[in-house]
């Protein structure tokens, strides 16, 4: 198995780190990875708290602000950590719990499978519910904008089942550093990666279709997963996503009206449109 490297923002997230961590260290038993943390001056314990574990997979940044947006925390790590091509890339928030040991493996499991799988994405429900926050992402016929497939639906059979879609949202999303480095070129920063010119929103949308569309790449979402997610718990602190949501949907809207689907309908009347086996 190749390496995993994982990618995490944090900014005052002490509380969810504690939740994070122990979840996360039992998923990664027998994987050969490591753990990049940028804590983006947090006045709280979070930086006490990861090193007090003395575990030597960890990196923890300490970065001097919390002005960088998703993006170029992202690209920022992928500089730092400098994976190999075959590498895999997990981008992770820090507002996740990882019910079980295997769905990390699972998600690994379905690109090693499949050369043709540039992204996995994973099952997530609302923290402390059996209700979707996650199952793969559509886009609305109507405002042609992206959406979570079901979120704030009861979890099922249908939603355990592995499916194609566009896009994957980026609270817990698998890939490749090969496929990472080409999703953009031309940021200010001169780092190759997600487009830092989104804001805090559809940055990962953006990401998936870039390596959908132009590396033509299958984007995996994979039911097989039991995470629970606290959507946006950052920016609950923090909202700048919602300062530049209108400048972050118009350049997604620029870049890919007309090259992506419109899909919305499909997935909502047939629970088994493009379902995935491999």
């Amino acid at each position: 198995m190749n390496k995993l490297f994982i990618f995490t923002l944090n900014w005052e997230g002490a509380e969810k780190l504690k939740k994070l961590y122990p979840s996360l260290i039992k998923s990664l038993k027998d994987i050969n990875y490591e753990w990049f943390i940028k804590d983006n001056n947090s006045k709280d314990d979070s930086v006490d708290y990861l090193n007090s574990f003395n575990n030597k997979n960890i990196k923890i940044i300490k970065y001097k602000n919390n002005l960088q947006n998703f993006a170029q925390g992202m690209n920022f790590l992928f500089t730092e950590a400098k994976p190999d091509d075959e590498d895999y890339v997990l981008l992770l928030n820090n507002d996740i719990i990882f019910n079980d040991s295997n769905s990390i493996k699972n998600m690994i499991s379905i690109m090693d499978k499949d050369n043709d799988v540039g992204v996995v994405g994973a099952r997530l429900l609302y923290t402390g519910t059996d209700k979707l926050q996650h199952a793969g992402v559509v886009f609305h016929p109507g405002n042609h904008g992206p959406n979570h497939f079901r979120s704030g639906q009861k979890s099922d059979t249908n939603s355990e089942k592995n499916r194609l879609f566009q896009v994957v949202t980026g609270a817990v999303l698998l890939t490749k550093s090969k496929y990472y480095k080409t999703i953009y070129t031309d940021n200010k920063s001169g780092i190759n990666g997600m487009d830092e010119k989104f804001h805090w929103a559809f940055d990962d949308v953006d990401l998936c279709l870039s390596i959908h569309l132009k590396l033509n790449k299958k984007i995996v979402y994979c039911g097989k997963t039991n995470i629970f997610h606290e959507e946006s718990a950052s920016l609950k602190k923090n909202p700048a996503n919602h300062m530049f949501m209108q400048h972050n949907f118009s350049r997604l809207i620029a870049k890919w009206l007309g090259k992506c689907l419109l899909n919305q309908e499909q997935y909502v009347c047939d629970p088994n449109f493009n379902l995935y086996e491999k």
